[in-house]
């Protein structure tokens, strides 16, 4: 069984600087709405906040705020984005210190100084998770315990609502994993929230000589303390043949998008499960014969946040827009596309992000998204000076 392949459970306890092309039509006139839809963009010790105009899609700078560190940077929001967590090392090596900055925002979402909170992040590893009602805070940490593996330890933290600072962290599961730098080598990551808030998935990842591996799992949460039950392994894949698999959680539903080969095309497919533990057998499959952009997607390939659109990158700078039919059991084209590699939504699924790489940079492309009829409708451009700078996309209400 590949749990036991891949770990031992030890415990379970209750992406800047404006340098946008040049484009007189910019909006600074008043927001239309309460809600916001926000880009952060880190570039060097610089991040710099857009409001996006849902109407127009045009992009204002909002903010700007110097960074204390800006090593390996990394952002999450509080679901409603009234604050920014910001997590950092002081320098190139990773054993250096890293720490954690907690950023109240304003009205359009650009954070305030000071910050309201720092902490020591020392053995964050990935990035953190805040389940959507903005009460915990859930963190990987990593910590060597052995020469041949690692220790992993979920912590919950709690939210204080008013001014966006954790506090009590209390760990609720720990993993020892195989460290192995000459054979199997493995990480554990967040992967999100059902849509009720009310599970946590996680992923335990694993690469070994010819090969990579990834068991996901679900835990329950108390919903007063934030708790977590124990790991029910929802999934498991194991692929040697230079393929792999991507899985993402959307709406109740897991998407499994399938590369069996990397160097062979037309034999890739998409597989949609409903959510259970050990799931095995798919509620749609599509495949080549289904749609040709399921057997010859490649690159990023995502889930709309509204489970039924599918974006897949058919090639370097092709998204193809497909939907999900899941009561005809079946993927369909819809003739929309975006000419360039979608790599993120904002939250509410209303536009849809491309990137286009020319240079040092790259820009970010913004593109209205139609859920009721799957168009799309270009809109404005940011660029980004940097191919290393980070982004990250936001919705304050």
């Amino acid at each position: 069984m590949l749990r036991a392949a891949l770990l031992s459970l030890l415990v379970c306890l209750p992406s800047l600087a404006l340098a946008q092309k040049p484009n007189p039509q910019v909006d600074s006139g008043p927001l239309a709405s309460s809600t916001v839809q926000v880009v952060y963009v880190i570039d060097g010790s610089t991040l710099t906040t857009y409001d996006i105009d849902p109407q127009s899609l045009y992009a204002t700078q909002v903010g700007t705020l110097t960074l204390p560190e800006s090593t390996y940077p990394n952002i999450v929001s509080s679901p409603n984005d009234h604050f920014l967590y910001y997590t950092a090392y002081n320098s190139p090596l990773q054993s250096s210190p890293q720490h954690l900055w907690v950023y109240a925002t304003d009205a359009s979402g650009a954070p305030q100084t000071p910050a309201v909170q720092e902490i020591n992040a020392n053995g964050f590893y990935g990035g953190p998770s805040i389940d959507p009602q903005g009460n915990f805070f859930y963190a990987v940490h990593e910590g060597r315990a052995g020469r041949q593996y690692t220790t992993f330890t979920i912590r919950r933290y709690l939210v204080d609502p008013n001014t966006g600072k954790i506090s009590q962290p209390q760990v609720e599961a720990q993993y020892e994993l195989a460290n192995d730098p000459s054979g199997e080598d493995c990480g554990l990551n967040l992967d999100g929230f059902n849509a009720n808030g009310n599970k946590l998935y996680d992923q335990v990842s694993c690469s070994y000589p010819g090969g990579d591996q990834s068991l996901y799992n679900e835990r329950t949460i108390n919903p007063k303390t934030g708790a977590l039950g124990p790991d029910l392994e929802i999934y498991n894949w194991n692929n040697s043949s230079q393929g792999g698999e991507s899985v993402r959680f959307v709406n109740n539903r897991m998407f499994d998008f399938v590369v069996p080969n990397g160097y062979q095309q037309g034999i890739s497919l998409v597989n949609i499960y409903r959510v259970q533990p050990n799931v095995t057998t798919p509620l749609l499959q599509c495949t080549a014969s289904m749609l040709e952009a399921c057997g010859y997607f490649y690159g990023p390939s995502l889930v709309h946040p509204s489970g039924k659109y599918l974006f897949l990158g058919i090639s370097q700078s092709t998204t193809q827009i497909e939907k999900v039919e899941l009561s005809a059991k079946k993927i369909v084209d819809t003739s929309n596309y975006i000419p360039y590699s979608v790599e993120r939504f904002s939250p509410d699924g209303t536009i849809a992000y491309g990137t286009y790489y020319l240079g040092p940079g790259f820009y970010i492309e913004i593109y209205g998204f139609d859920v009721s009829t799957a168009t799309v409708t270009p809109g404005e451009i940011i660029g980004v000076p940097s191919a290393f700078d980070t982004w990250f996309t936001a919705e304050r209400y």
